[in-house]
């Protein structure tokens, strides 16, 4: 069988695309022969690879110049050239409106009306809005017009989200998955005191750790610095450990913030993001719109405690007051959650990973969907 990736980046450093980079053996071993068209690509994938040409920098339209040179190739070898298409064609949403499968890492629904609620207070607020609108459109016009036979969402939060958006379209729910090699809990064991260390955090100190490339606004960085202010000075001994992000956006995120505050730390960009995430003792991520965020997975699977807005996605790792809490908007209230675990007041009651899963697990249940999406295909005769 013949089997159509089509996503702009096959890399490990795309969260869409790590399970089903580690699923490429499964869907090989089941004898599907993989092709993939794309921008950029991991070395020595074992499958086929056309890159497309790529043109400039297209941060805001990349996905509609994508799309686009998606449409015209496919036009060209199987109406033009009458190729036959393959037996299955798989696409990340939105690119390619006439696949069977197509994988939905995140609800432009949900974020929109997050967007609304927050408004807009800077040039890159406007920006972002203008992307998600145009975004929003997009979707809705895929959604409408698709041929796919089936949508694969990583979280409940969004598949209801799809359910309500397309109802005509049957929806499968298949959670995103981590590297039990790197995340598990010896990890702390190994590491923690090394690192600790060398960020200069002794014993007295409470880590909460946020992790992020980008996005910091969605992902409610800001409202964890406020947060995170409240407690301080009460509470001195708190730290906030940054991990991710390129040195000019840090740079920039510094200059908002104002005079340096000696409990904040930048890491940066590190490969190693696990020892950081030993390093800590909490990981807060007061997110306004996720999908179903990797690094919540990641520092559940280390045993760190989660503090977890409600955000799409967050249903699916964390069971209030066993692995974590579920903290509010607003900077006060988390104040108040973090200050019960700063003070000893409430403790997790142990390691849960919920609806998580593993690469391994994540490979044969990816293979399965795109097994069955293939055998329901209508024959041509």
């Amino acid at each position: 069988m013949r089997l159509l990736i089509i996503d702009p980046n096959l890399t490990f450093a795309s969260p869409s695309m790590k399970g089903v980079l580690r699923a490429l053996d499964t869907l090989r071993s089941r004898g599907m022969e993989v092709e993939a068209w794309c921008w950029s690509c991991e070395a020595d994938l074992p499958v086929r690879i056309h890159k497309l040409p790529r043109i400039g920098d297209v941060r805001i339209f990349g996905g509609y110049v994508f799309g686009w040179l998606i449409f015209w190739r496919a036009w060209w070898l199987f109406t033009v050239k009458k190729q036959p298409r393959p037996d299955l064609i798989y696409s990340l949403a939105w690119y390619y409106k006439a696949c069977d499968v197509c994988h939905v890492h995140f609800s432009p629904f949900d974020w929109e009306k997050r967007q609304r609620s927050l408004g807009i207070h800077s040039l890159r607020d406007l920006v972002e809005r203008f992307a998600t609108v145009l975004g929003l459109r997009r979707a809705r016009h895929f959604l409408r017009q698709t041929t796919a036979r089936e949508l694969i969402c990583v979280s409940q939060s969004v598949a209801d989200d799809m359910r309500a958006e397309a109802p005509h379209i049957p929806v499968q729910v298949l959670p995103n998955s981590y590297d039990p090699a790197r995340f598990n809990l010896g990890v702390r064991d190994a590491f923690r005191a090394e690192m600790r260390r060398r960020l200069g955090y002794d014993n007295s100190h409470h880590v909460f750790i946020f992790v992020s490339a980008g996005h910091y606004r969605r992902k409610g960085f800001f409202l964890a610095v406020e947060a995170l202010r409240c407690l301080v000075p009460t509470h001195p001994a708190v730290r906030f450990l940054v991990v991710g992000g390129r040195p000019e956006r840090l740079a920039a995120l510094q200059a908002e913030l104002g005079p340096k505050e000696d409990w904040i730390t930048f890491a940066g960009m590190v490969p190693d993001v696990e020892r950081y995430l030993a390093a800590a003792d909490a990981l807060l991520f007061p997110s306004y719109s996720e999908a179903f965020a990797l690094v919540e997975i990641e520092a559940a699977a280390c045993g760190l405690p989660l503090f977890l807005t409600p955000h799409h996605g967050s249903e699916m790792i964390l069971e209030d007051q066993v692995n974590g809490r579920q903290i509010p908007f607003d900077a006060g209230g988390i104040a108040s959650v973090l200050a019960e675990f700063v003070d000893g007041l409430w403790k997790p009651q142990g390691q849960s990973l919920k609806h998580a899963i593993d690469s391994e697990t994540y490979s044969k249940r990816f293979a399965d969907l795109l097994t069955q999406a293939a055998a329901a295909k209508p024959s041509i005769a």
